[in-house]
């Protein structure tokens, strides 16, 4: 009777510690997945990514949810440079012409997502995961999965997904590309450290001296009208009624959200304001995407405040001198974010 209370205790502790690896099925990936996307708040690594008879070797650096900066070690055109964003701002230096390029990533383009969570959001949501054992990547233990397309009507034919996940963190530390049975490309990440508590100032860049700078605007998507827009999502698309006194709508874009979901952002501009660039500055931009019950908003880093918008939620965080709200009506999930004051961007929220 000891002996087998003794198994069933040992039997117990190795369910719930996760140690049966070779026998989780695809549903306990997909939770494993989900539950970890943001455990990874920062990392250092050698990232490898070979396509096309290419290699790029670069010195990788991310911190949560979008900081990154790359020092190109080995590639025909990049070796040599590097690359910083801070997540409103980017740099990409090229030391043997001492040159910058630099360009201010809009609000609809920053991301509250972690990159890992963007990736396995967009995994779980196109592609069907299947366990396929173990293996090791930089000396670490990972759980192997097959990711093959739900819509196998691509002009190319489907592309399956080869990941090997950290049995730590669940967190993708290689990935192979098939196309046709043929390998396409590989990404792997190599000598990783993770949560180290890397400083922002790792992601600012100082120009150096003499070097010649050169702005690049963002090219954005091209405008289009309420009706066309509403004609591409599955959502009904609201607008804010209350606008602060010479704001209008300026522009309407459609962007993915996801592999297989599009979003609208609507962008509010102050028509009296003379000089265009302070108009940019100072637009209003909300985004629109269906809501998903199933998937976790993520909280997003630094102080958060939680208000009611109505009777849902929604997450205040400042970013600089914008301030980002989030919530959602059940129907849809909302982003709104601008320059202006806390209490004006609430009035907008609650007209919506």
């Amino acid at each position: 009777m000891k002996r087998l209370l003794l198994i069933t205790i040992i039997a117990i502790s190795l369910v719930i510690t996760g140690c049966v690896s070779n026998e989780l099925t695809s549903e306990q990936i997909k939770d494993q997945m989900r539950a970890h996307e943001d455990s990874v708040r920062d990392l250092i690594c050698t990232m490898l990514v070979t396509s096309n008879n290419e290699t790029m070797v670069a010195n990788y650096t991310y911190k949560y949810p979008d900081m990154i900066r790359m020092e190109y070690k080995k590639h025909p055109e990049l070796a040599g440079q590097i690359m910083v964003s801070n997540g409103t701002y980017m740099w990409m230096y090229d030391p043997a012409s001492n040159s910058v390029e630099t360009a201010s990533i809009p609000a609809y383009a920053r991301m509250n997502l972690s990159k890992n969570a963007q990736l396995i959001e967009n995994l779980l949501d196109a592609y069907t995961i299947t366990p396929n054992g173990t293996g090791i990547v930089s000396g670490r233990e990972c759980y192997r999965i097959t990711a093959t397309p739900i819509d196998v009507r691509g002009p190319r034919g489907p592309i399956s997904i080869e990941l090997w996940l950290d049995q730590k963190n669940w967190m993708p530390i290689k990935i192979e590309t098939y196309q046709n049975n043929t390998r396409a490309t590989c990404m792997e990440y190599r000598d990783i450290r993770f949560n180290t508590g890397i400083p922002n100032s790792t992601f600012e860049f100082k120009i150096p001296e003499g070097a010649t700078v050169e702005s690049v605007d963002n090219t954005p998507p091209a405008k289009m009208t309420l009706e066309e827009a509403q004609a591409k999502v599955l959502f009904g698309i609201k607008e804010p009624k209350d606008l602060p006194q010479g704001y209008a709508l300026d522009n309407i874009m459609t962007a993915p959200v996801s592999a297989s979901e599009t979003g609208v952002i609507l962008v509010y501009t102050n028509t009296t304001e003379g000089d265009p660039s302070l108009a940019q500055s100072t637009a209003i931009q909300l985004i629109e995407s269906a809501h998903n019950e199933s998937v976790k908003r993520p909280t997003p880093a630094g102080e958060n405040e939680t208000i009611m918008i109505g009777e849902h939620k929604c997450t205040i965080t400042a970013f600089g001198k914008s301030l980002v709200l989030q919530w959602d009506d059940g129907e849809r999930e909302f982003v709104l974010g601008g320059t202006l004051d806390r209490e004006e961007l609430i009035r907008i929220a609650k007209s919506i």
